[in-house]
């Protein structure tokens, strides 16, 4: 399976300000491509600390890592410069970069949403790239994303705004990571339990998973209503073909149902 890493750069994320939706959502996208993501970093403001996490990520053979936050105008938008360090290549002005900024700006003075066209040193500093670098369309903002190369990896660089990120992984990053693993067809369903503890449950999951490929299983602890305990079991199965993990899904719930109860247990099925 590809490996796929997330790393999310903000002070605002390790002081709790902000709550990290940038990684949940890119998490449950991948997913639905068929992959998972390996790890999700957190890091502040901070070019040896970006660095530093990007260079740990590397060594760890991830094939997609995926930087989000730090590309703005601003003096704390430090990303590009902390992924240059590690990558021990220059911050230069893309042409193509600049180019993309530019009719942003133009378009923004045309609207009225600012007073006029200029390319001040701030909005410059959007289009400092690490050399070798390919600047991604960025349909929402004003900061171009960023693509990078590396031996046998990919860095995508994208904006903290959780829409301006959205949408550029939308348009770049998901089609590119179909084109690496094809087309996989993930089924959820989801099954709620009462009466029968998470420890008498264990065997029963281990059971099911163990003979199949493909299948993940997790028991979701929930409540105790006073003696009587309530569990979900959440259902993922990734298979080739759309009807094939469909099949193998309701397989796995009606084994799941059966076992459940021939111990005693009660099952609703419910959306996932």
């Amino acid at each position: 399976m590809l490996r796929i890493e997330i790393i999310c750069v903000g002070n605002e994320l390790l002081t709790g300000s902000t709550v990290n939706t940038n990684a949940s959502w890119l998490s449950q996208e991948i997913y639905k491509l068929g992959c998972v993501a390996a790890r999700h970093t957190v890091v502040g403001d901070d070019v040896g600390c970006i660095a530093e996490a990007v260079k740990e990520s590397l060594k760890r053979r991830t094939e997609l890592l995926i930087v989000t936050g730090g590309l703005g105008p601003t003096y704390d938008d430090k990303t590009l410069e902390g992924v240059a360090k590690v990558l021990r290549r220059r911050l230069e002005v893309n042409e193509q970069a600049l180019k993309q900024v530019e009719a942003k700006y133009r378009e923004l003075a045309e609207r009225g949403v600012i007073a006029k066209f200029e390319l001040t040193p701030a909005r410059v500093k959007m289009a400092f790239l690490p050399s070798k670098s390919t600047p991604l369309r960025n349909p929402v903002g004003t900061a171009p994303a960023v693509m990078i190369n590396y031996k046998t990896s990919k860095i995508f660089c994208l904006p903290g705004v959780p829409a301006e990120m959205k949408a550029i992984f939308e348009e770049s990053v998901a089609p590119l990571i179909k084109q690496l693993v094809g087309t996989l067809f993930v089924a959820e369903g989801c099954l709620e339990v009462k009466n029968l503890p998470e420890s008498s449950l264990a065997p029963i999951l281990d059971k099911v998973v163990e003979k199949r490929r493909g299948v993940y299983v997790k028991s979701h602890p929930r409540s105790f209503e006073g003696s009587e305990p309530k569990l979900e079991i959440y259902i993922s199965v990734t298979k080739p073909s759309k009807i094939e993990a469909e099949s193998l899904k309701e397989d796995v719930i009606s084994e799941l149902t059966t076992a459940i109860c021939e111990a005693g247990g009660e099952v609703r099925r419910r959306q996932p």
